[in-house]
């Protein structure tokens, strides 16, 4: 008799860990898929650091690679929407006249969706100061520039 009852507390015991164990395992997943969808959120973003630094270096024809077909600029007293040879142009003789020195991110963002992304940092070109807005929206599997404003600081 105490046989089957040390078997019986053996068995269950048994079967009390092993649903411990699976429940655990459960948890171990969740937690794994998890940090495996943070980690990927993470990735999906905005080279914020390469565009400003495309701006500090005034090199518009690496930056355009970056702009969606159509972009909104806003520079100074200039609005409006530029085919990327356009905007190209534009900026170029903007960065002639005005040497930028230095352009630095301050802060950046995300929309609730993740389907498009802002940064807003600080340009010096040509001795003035300007404060930089960029939106990056999601297309295909990159984000692209669509609109950029330099408005003086």
């Amino acid at each position: 008799m105490e046989q089957i009852q040390n078997s019986f507390v053996f068995n269950h015991v048994a079967t009390d860990k092993r649903i411990l164990l699976t429940k655990n395992c459960r948890i171990m997943k969740l937690l794994t898929f998890v940090l495996l969808l943070a980690t990927a959120s993470v990735w999906a973003q905005p080279n914020y650091t390469n565009v400003a630094q495309l701006i500090k270096q005034g090199n518009t024809q690496t930056l355009a690679t970056q702009w969606d077909t159509q972009v909104e600029i806003t520079l100074n007293e200039t609005d409006g929407f530029y085919d990327v040879a356009q905007a190209s142009q534009l900026l170029t003789d903007f960065f002639a006249k005005n040497k930028p020195t230095d352009c630095t991110i301050a802060h950046s963002g995300a929309a609730r969706d993740g389907s498009s992304y802002y940064c807003i940092g600080n340009l010096t070109a040509g001795g003035k100061k300007y404060r930089l807005y960029i939106l990056f929206k999601s297309k295909g599997d990159k984000f692209v520039v669509q609109e950029m404003r330099f408005e003086p600081a």
